[in-house]
């Protein structure tokens, strides 16, 4: 008897949202390689999203909406009216966006990447807080199963949402393997420089590192940072502290860059700063261990857990302790070398084979 498994993934607008969409995406590769004819998945999708993951596209059956709705409200609508009819015939349904839509039958599964909006909550429009107090208790109350990604966030989910531990499943990241590069012979237009790879959000903090940065002037003048990420509500700030430093020549605002040259400027960097306040897990930490490039991050939220003792850790929005970290970077290479081979051994706990079967077990503990 084959088991029927539909996955939500209208909320997946690429490049929109952030760790999410990577660690969805990752997620469902890792899958496809270890789920067997026993159970059918099929994916539905916003238009366009196979040709960004062709992997996907290889390994599921995908039904896109007839055209793409970005509007939160009407995507909700969708999701409870013809994600509902669409998928009435499904064993379990899986909500990889962390709402639970109006309307469904029959079991589900929910990820709940994070709980920022209750954590955080000025970080959202007083409608945007207004919904998610109201949505997620009434998620957590109502998916068989909850799914999500580090230790931190499980913890936060028991606490503010009132889950009972024993039906959240973490389903750790995946860490894909890559070819070993060749190393490019093009000199960086950037010369030396640190990178911090996210979304312009106030959280993420790219204000500290510029500030860090002012606070390197007179150790390291030839030091460049590097920002890659979609514009966000904090840009402005951004901007605003470049031109309050005079750091514009120093500090390089890139924007959303695909996969390929984010990793080739991970490769490059002296370093990957992630001094963000507040994540669920961090992705970037595991990409730029993966090259070989040493790792700052705050000591925060789930990034003491990705790293994993890999990585030097510091005070969150504490821009001096941020500079102190980047210099002992730049001037101890004894120390350098060591956070590389802990790095490289970190990333090997991210096992595609092991992801795979967390979730496809999360999917049969929701049945059981």
């Amino acid at each position: 008897m084959t088991t029927a498994v539909d996955v939500n993934l209208l909320w997946l607008i690429s490049g929109r949202v952030g760790g999410s969409e990577e660690y969805t995406v990752g997620l469902l590769d890792a899958l496809a390689d270890v789920v067997d004819a026993s159970v059918r998945v099929r994916l539905f999708t916003q238009p366009g999203l196979s040709r960004v993951h062709p992997s996907l596209a290889e390994a599921y059956d995908i039904v896109e909406l007839p055209r793409r709705v970005s509007a939160k409200p009407m995507r909700f609508g969708l999701e409870s009216s013809w994600l509902a009819v669409q998928t009435r015939h499904a064993d379990l349904v899986h909500h990889g966006g962390g709402v639970l839509p109006y309307g469904g039958r029959g079991r589900s599964v929910v990820t709940v990447h994070d709980l920022q909006p209750l954590d955080l909550p000025e970080n959202f429009t007083p409608a945007q807080r207004h919904w998610f107090r109201r949505m997620l208790p009434r998620v957590a109350r109502s998916a068989d199963r909850v799914i999500c990604p580090s230790m931190f966030t499980r913890e936060r989910i028991v606490a503010l949402l009132g889950v009972d531990r024993s039906c959240i499943d973490i389903v750790s990241p995946v860490h894909l393997p890559r070819p070993a590069r060749v190393a490019s012979s093009t000199a960086s237009p950037f010369g030396r420089y640190v990178l911090l790879p996210a979304m312009a959000h106030p959280h993420k903090r790219h204000v500290d590192a510029i500030e860090a940065l002012d606070h390197l002037r007179g150790r390291h003048p030839e030091l460049n940072l590097v920002f890659t990420g979609a514009p966000g509500t904090a840009s402005d700030a951004i901007e605003n502290s470049r031109r309050r430093l005079a750091l514009q020549a120093r500090v390089h605002v890139l924007g959303r860059v695909d996969a390929s040259e984010l990793e080739d400027l991970m490769h490059g960097a002296a370093a990957m700063v992630f001094p963000s306040l507040y994540e669920g897990f961090g992705n970037p930490v595991l990409e730029a261990m993966a090259v070989g490039t040493p790792v700052i991050a705050a000591d925060a939220t789930a990034l003491p857990e990705v790293a994993g003792g890999a990585a030097l850790l510091v005070p969150p929005a504490d821009p001096l302790a941020l500079s102190e970290a980047i210099d002992r970077l730049l001037t101890e290479p004894e120390l350098v070398e060591e956070l590389r081979r802990n790095g490289r051994r970190r990333v090997e706990d991210f096992n595609p084979e092991v992801a795979g079967r967390q979730l496809l077990d999360a999917y049969r503990d929701a049945l059981s």
